[in-house]
């Protein structure tokens, strides 16, 4: 098991200093990302609040959210690389659509389209808002797994990381977010084939992501955020060979999300019309007020065969 990040929840209006002492606390759980989130600060208020952090050495910052437009979402992750999240499909289509015609389609990885509700607190960017002081944490087990009871141990002893960094800086553990994401070849996809012997794509697969979403619902420890098996299509490479031979596409990832947080999630897609794309996001709306959960969408808006996404390299498109 490895800590995958480690969030800072913070109100926009707070005394940054706590920031310091964060990064110096989080790193020594080698983290592969260390967050701070911010509650959404008023417009007036944002430029400022992002700035201050990005001047104590933050790299990951969380603060525009739902209440901003798609020009001014565009403007700060453009100018600051901080994520954000939309709730109107309107506005997140006429996201992608300045960022394919200025030739900027890395900067989707910064920005999610949240469906069917907000999620409060989670260490998981972008789809996910503040809402109260403390640390969460997030962590990378795919390879832990040999056995579905392993969830609850895993998830655990990322508690105890997480409560010892919280009581280290004298704020609340928020608590662990057990979404079961990838990284690599760190992989969700060759988790779910090795414990119940189906590869997903085929038929029992969402029988095999709901039971360990059930795992995760039961585990032992305080949790915070999705909670569910995460399938982002560019961080897992078994994913990316499923969809090069044919088993997945476009379709099985949509049908997905009826159980799990993000079936369509860092994911390229060959846009011609932007129309069709547009009935793909309300059909995961549907999903998300059907399932009764939030769901967050990540898209990059391509016009190649494969997209080279940074930090994870070359990843296939998938076809409307």
């Amino acid at each position: 098991m490895r800590v995958r990040s480690v969030t800072l929840h913070l109100m926009w209006n707070d005394d940054f200093s706590l920031v310091d002492q964060f990064l110096q606390r989080a790193e020594a759980a080698s983290p592969l990302t260390i967050r701070v989130s911010v509650s959404p600060p008023p417009a007036r208020e944002a430029e400022r609040v992002i700035t201050s952090l990005k001047e104590r050495g933050v790299r990951y910052i969380s603060a525009i959210h739902l209440y901003y437009d798609a020009d001014e979402v565009y403007r700060y992750v453009s100018q600051y690389n901080v994520f954000a999240s939309l709730s109107d499909v309107g506005e997140y289509i006429k996201f992608l659509q300045k960022i394919y015609a200025k030739g900027e389609v890395h900067l989707s990885r910064y920005v999610s389209l949240v469906l069917g509700g907000a999620v409060f607190n989670s260490p998981y960017f972008p789809a996910s808002i503040t809402t109260q002081r403390g640390v969460s944490i997030s962590l990378l087990y795919p390879n832990d797994l040999e056995g579905i009871d392993d969830v609850d141990r895993v998830l655990k002893r990322g508690e105890e990381i997480g409560r010892q960094i919280a009581s280290s800086l004298g704020v609340e553990f928020l608590g662990v977010d057990g979404s079961l994401s990838p990284w690599g070849e760190e992989s969700v996809a060759k988790a779910v084939e090795r414990l119940f012997q189906t590869r997903l794509g085929e038929p029992g697969s969402h029988h095999a992501i709901r039971r360990l979403n059930k795992a995760i619902e039961s585990a032992r420890v305080r949790k915070v955020g999705f909670n569910e098996v995460m399938l982002p299509l560019a961080e897992d490479e078994e994913l990316k060979r499923l969809v090069r031979a044919g088993a997945l596409g476009l379709d099985k990832f949509v049908s997905y999300t009826s159980v799990c947080i993000p079936g369509l999630d860092m994911a390229p897609i060959r846009v011609r019309d932007w129309g069709a794309l547009k009935k793909v996001l309300y059909d995961l709306a549907a999903i998300a007020e059907a399932k009764g959960r939030p769901v967050g969408v990540r898209i990059f808006p391509v016009d190649l065969e494969e997209y080279d996404v940074e930090g994870f390299g070359a990843t296939p498109s998938l076809r409307l």
